[in-house]
Parts: structure tokens; C-alpha cells; sequence
């Protein structure tokens, strides 16, 4: 709603003031039709302070008589012609009304712009800035008041300004641009990644008054891109060994696609990296990644975590709070250790994949999401299904693309690949020149089971790697537990349990740092050392 909309009250009078001709705006304020005060003195109807002779005023406050008696304050702009005078009258209820009512919608778009993630700014056809965002001071780390009326390029200092400036494309060439890949310069001089879109602003008649530009972060997403690329190599990843090229062409296949899926594998073998990848290699690549390990939350507190709740569902809901579902709405959730999850959440996780809706703890209201989910296991879920411990319609719900990630001992030929890439890794972080293990440090790490994984390979090199004094790492680099025992002929479960019981020895007992040190979570830690009967000694 606009001040140009309003119907005005319009008056044409002669020199002498007497009406020669009114509009309908004027009959509707007045309730006086022309005939009844065409010729009369419009000082019969309306009261103002005076009427300039020649210059044109506005916003002269009057009191306009209606048909019924009653006084109608009106706003009054007078325009001298050369054989009269027109006066617009304008109710003043009507435009307090209308001030309100355009503070109302100007406060509304700013909370909206306000709650936008991404940075947005508008430019008139100046290249001036004329507003920005919250986001934006974030991601560029100035305040709104330093560049309000600076030229954006001043302040943006993008990769493409100039010529190539997806603000001048937008306005020159009036198309929108979308999903230009940038870099910016921060004000701490600090030069940041930024996907760009723009599109031109326009009055109310159709012409171009500016551009309005938003401004997304890529920093995380190509922080976790190059941390999987440096460490499982996507589309060059690392690993030789047939077992990990079936992984490789199957994620090719899959990320793409929006289907569910499994991912299954051992402690340390790499699940939560591979469901990343999943996700930045889809068309989900730029909407929330959320992921929540059921095995960490207690069963009471997992299922508020994954729908949420209404303020006063429980003790201590003080406020509404979203839960991992909402968080991920249009991007991926990863269910980490769904082998966990209670039947009773295994039957509201089902609905919300087949319906696509839940409701938060407490709350009526029922709430459409659009997520794909990524669920992980180290747990034979079959198996689970067979003693009643799994719903085989949610197995079947979240296996429609399972996803075997094998263990380090099953791929013994990539070892030597991955030893070369931590050493390569810690080198650059310690600023050590290690080029190398020695040729038995080798042969152990063949003939090792690693109960851990690549986590636990990681681990050993990075502590060896503390150690080494020279070019190639020793046997006496590594950690003592490797060799406490003769493993030759042992099962795998009990390699596992004397090496956790080691760790533990070692740090006098301590949770914390025991997971550290096996690169496990404490929960995991702990089911562990139930599942193997360790006992701290007395």
C-alpha cells in the first residue's frame, strides 16, 4: 500500500475561492456532491491559517466541514494557476494510518532481512551501498555504519570487480546471476571464498533503482572438501586396493541422487567423511549438513534432539527449540550409529522418511521438512532384525543404497599410500622433514590388525612422528602398546580389548583421554568396555 494510492480530495476554485469543480475523493471526505457547492465559497467548507498567491505549498493543516456537521482535519496542498487555485486535501486519519501501516512493513522486511544466513546488500545506480544485513557485517567484518554510501567495490574488493562484477552484469545487462563463485577481501585483509547472486531492484514504475546482492560463505564447505580430498582423495582418492575403488565409483553413482543411504563399516574406517561427501558432491551441496550420533545422546534427550520442543514440554523447556530434523530442512542429516536407536525412534524416524513430516516434543502443529538421510552403522543391522532389535521396514527404508566402507586389514595394499600421506600431512603441520618409515616399521604395519582403522593408523603416525629424531621413522617411534603383546594367532576382538585396556593403563583410567587417544568417542569407549568385561583394578 502506497501514499499514491490514496483518493485525494480535489478542489478547483477561482481566484475568489468559489468551487468550480471537485472529484469524487472529495465527495467521499465531505459527503458533498458538486451540485450541492459548485459556486459556493470553499471558505464554507474548509478552514485553513492562508492561501499563498503564487508559490505552491503543502502540508497546511485544516478542518474540513462534512455534510453531517462534523470536522474532518485534513493535510491541504494548494497549487496557484493562473485563473484559480487547486487545492488536495488529504484525510489525516488516513495518513497516520498509512505511516503506521508502511513502519509495520518496513520493520517486518528488516526482521526478515535480518534473519537471512547469508550476507545481503543492496546498491543504488551509483554503486553506492544502501542497506545491508547482519550476515553481512559478519562475513565481511564491517559494521553496517562504515559502508552505508561507500562504493561497493571499496568495500567488497571481490576477485571480479570491474568488468567481470556480478552486480554490473545484473544492472547492464538486467539478468540475474546466479551462484558466482567469487573471492573477497574482509576488512582484516583476510581473503574468503563467497558464493554470489544478484538481481536489479525496481520502483513501482518498472525502472531499474539498484541491485540487490547476497553473499554466502564457502569457507567450511571448502575447508571439509579439501579435508576429504586430502584424506580419501574423491575422484583421486587414496587407496589402490579394488575394495576401496568400488567405494570410489559407488559415491560417484550415489551423491548425486537424493536416495537414502547406509553407510557401513567398522570404528575409524572413515563414515562420517564419506557422508560428507555425500553431501557436498550433491545438489544439497549448499544447505545445512547436520549430522547427530545416536549412540552419544542418552534415549530420553535423543528424541527432542532429533524433533525438538515446544516450550514447557519438560522440565526445563524454556523456550521452543528446533531439533536436527528442522535444522537440516532442504540439505542432509547423518544418523550416525543408527544400530542405537530405540524401536520406539526407529517408529517416528519411519514416519517422517515415508510422510516427510513430525512434530516437535509437546506441539500440535505437524511440520513438512525435505531432508535426505544418510544413516551409519558398525552393528550387522540383519542381525539386530532377527532378535527384534531393528525394524525391518525402517532397514529397508534406509537401505535403498548400502555403502560398505572395508577395514584397514582388508586393504592391506593401501597402507603404504596412507602412511605416506600422514607423514606428508604432519610434516607440513610439525615442520618436520620426515620422508619416511623404515622397511620393518613397514612390514608391522602390514602384519598389524588395526583394531582402530585409518583413525588408529593416523594416530600411530602422528605420535611417531612426535618421536622422530631423524628422516625415516623408527620402531621405537611408535607406541609402546603396538608391541606389548605376541598378536600372532589372536582373534580380532581380543587384539581390541587388550589394546583398549593398554590405552587405559596408560592414562591412569581416564575416559577423556583414553577415547583421544583410540580416536573414539567416550560413549563408544564406554559400550567397549562393557561389550569386552574390562574392569579397572582395584
Amino acid at each position: 500500500m502506497g501514499i499514491h494510492l490514496l483518493s485525494d480530495g480535489i478542489v478547483k476554485t477561482d481566484r475568489k475561492f468559489r468551487i468550480k469543480e471537485i472529484n469524487e475523493g472529495f465527495t467521499r471526505l465531505s459527503g458533498f456532491k458538486e451540485e450541492e457547492v459548485k459556486g459556493k465559497s470553499l471558505e464554507e467548507f474548509l478552514s485553513i491559517p492562508g492561501v499563498p498567491e503564487k508559490k505552491p505549498v503543502s502540508g497546511i493543516e485544516g478542518m474540513l466541514k462534512t455534510k453531517e456537521e462534523a470536522v474532518l482535519p485534513v493535510l491541504v496542498s494548494v497549487m496557484p494557476e493562473k485563473e484559480g487555485y487547486v487545492f488536495t486535501l488529504r484525510n489525516v486519519y488516513e495518513y497516520v494510518y498509512l505511516l503506521k501501516r508502511l513502519a509495520e512493513e518496513r520493520n517486518f522486511m528488516e526482521a526478515i532481512l535480518e534473519s537471512i544466513a547469508e550476507g545481503v546488500f543492496t546498491i543504488d545506480r551509483e554503486w553506492r551501498i544502501t542497506s545491508c544485513n547482519r550476515a553481512f557485517e559478519e562475513i565481511t567484518g564491517y559494521k553496517r555504519e562504515e559502508v552505508i554510501g561507500k562504493k561497493c567495490g571499496d568495500v567488497i574488493r571481490s576477485s571480479e570487480c570491474g568488468k567481470e562484477c556480478p552486480l554490473r552484469r545484473a544492472m547492464e545487462k538486467r539478468e540475474k546471476v546466479t551462484n558466482r563463485e567469487v573471492v573477497i577481501k574482509r576488512k582484516d585483509g583476510k581473503r574468503i571464498p563467497v558464493s554470489v547472486n544478484a538481481t536489479i531492484l525496481y520502483d513501482a514504475s518498472g525502472e531499474a533503482i539498484g541491485v540487490v546482492e547476497t553473499l554466502r560463505d564457502l569457507s567450511e564447505i571448502k575447508r571439509l572438501m579439501r579435508e576429504v580430498s586430502e584424506r580419501y582423495r574423491f575422484g583421486n582418492l587414496i587407496g589402490k586396493s579394488r575394495e576401496m575403488q568400488r567405494v570410489y565409483e559407488k559415491l560417484e553413482i550415489v551423491a548425486p541422487t537424493d536416495s537414502n543411504v547406509l553407510i557401513v563399516g567398522e570404528t575409524g574406517t572413515g563414515k562420517d567423511l564419506v557422508a560428507r561427501m555425500i553431501h557436498y558432491n550433491s545438489k544439497r551441496k549448499n544447505k545445512p549438513f547436520v549430522k547427530i550420533n545416536c549412540a552419544a545422546i542418552p534415549e530420553n534427550l535423543l528424541e527432542s534432539e532429533l524433533f525438538g520442543y515446544k516450550k514447557g514440554a519438560f522440565t526445563g523447556a524454556v523456550e521452543d527449540k528446533p531439533g536436527k530434523f528442522e535444522l537440516a530442512d532442504g540439505g542432509t542429516i547423518f544418523l550416525d550409529e543408527i544400530g542405537d536407536m530405540s524401536l520406539s525412534l526407529q517408529a517416528k524416524l519411519l514416519r517422517v522418511i515415508e510422510e516427510k513430516e513430525f512434530e516437535r516434543l509437546g506441539d500440535v502443529e505437524t511440520r513438512k521438512i525435505d531432508v535426505r538421510i544418510i544413516a551409519a552403522t558398525h552393528r550387522d543391522l540383519r542381525k539386530l532384525m532377527e532378535e527384534g532389535r531393528f525394524r525391518e521396514d525402517l532397514f529397508y527404508r534406509l537401505n535403498v543404497v548400502t555403502i560398505y566402507l572395508p577395514p584397514l586389514r582388508e586393504r592391506i595394499e593401501d597402507i603404504p599410500l596412507l602412511v605416506d600421506h600422514f607423514i606428508k600431512q604432519f610434516s607440513q603441520k610439525m615442520g618436520k622433514e620426515v620422508k619416511g618409515v623404515e622397511e620393518d616399521v613397514m612390514e608391522f604395519f602390514i602384519d598389524y590388525p588395526w583394531p582402530g582403522n585409518v583413525r588408529e593408523l593416523e594416530h600411530v603416525i602422528e605420535h611417531a612422528m612426535i618421536h622422530a629424531k631423524g628422516a625415516f621413522i623408527k620402531p621405537s617411534d611408535l607406541p609402546e602398546y603396538l608391541f606389548e603383546k605376541e598378536r600372532e594367532g589372536k582373534k580380532i576382538e581380543d587384539v581390541e580389548r587388550e589394546h583398549i585396556e593398554r590405552i587405559l593403563r596408560e592414562v591412569g583410567w581416564s575416559m577423556q583421554k583414553a577415547s583421544k587417544a583410540l580416536g573414539i568417542s567416550r560413549t563408544t569407549l564406554w559400550r567397549k568396555i562393557k561389550k569386552y568385561g574390562i574392569k579397572k583394578p582395584e
